[in-house]
């Protein structure tokens, strides 16, 4: 039986049997950290520790998990240097619908942050004011505004509903 292909189907590198291994080790690991240890530390801490085992696209993938699952304005510093990575595959960081979703945003665009102090060290802001005004109520913070062209723009993620821009 052929499997049914969806929207959500995920990308498959051609890699090797031990590179697999490798990278499939390394999931294992962070599966346990976050949903047995409920750790978003110790989640962070085995893809640093083991980032540079992985092969490039699951290097990416796994980036965007971590972040998404742990990153914060708090970490964003932590993640810098993961994010500005000259490793090949970046394009795996953004799943397929988000990439196209990238694609369709017309620029210059306008994006939104809610911050608490300055200077803000976050890289994450949205394109959706709504959102981003309910979070700023909800976490006492404020918000500020800015235009920014596609070159700045590292990535967009549509998971935890924030419509993400990361710009670095």
């Amino acid at each position: 039986m052929i499997p049914k292909q969806t929207e959500f189907t995920r990308r498959i590198p051609l890699l090797s049997m031990k590179q697999m291994d490798i990278d499939a080790n390394v999931a294992k690991k962070m599966v346990h950290a976050w949903d047995v240890l409920h750790s978003p530390e110790r989640l962070r801490e085995v893809f640093f520790q083991d980032a540079h085992r992985l092969s490039d696209p699951h290097y990416w993938e796994l980036l965007r998990t971590v972040w998404v699952a742990a990153g914060s304005t708090d970490t964003a510093d932590l993640f810098r240097p993961y994010f500005l990575s000259s490793r090949p595959c970046k394009s795996w960081f953004m799943t397929v619908e988000d990439t196209a979703a990238l694609d369709r945003m017309t620029f210059p665009l306008k994006v939104w942050r809610a911050y608490g102090r300055e200077p803000d060290p976050g890289i994450s802001w949205t394109i959706d004011l709504q959102w981003c005004e309910a979070y700023a109520k909800a976490h006492n913070r404020s918000i500020k505004e800015r235009v920014v062209e596609r070159s700045e723009v590292f990535a967009f993620v549509s998971r935890r509903h924030e419509s993400e821009i990361i710009i670095l």
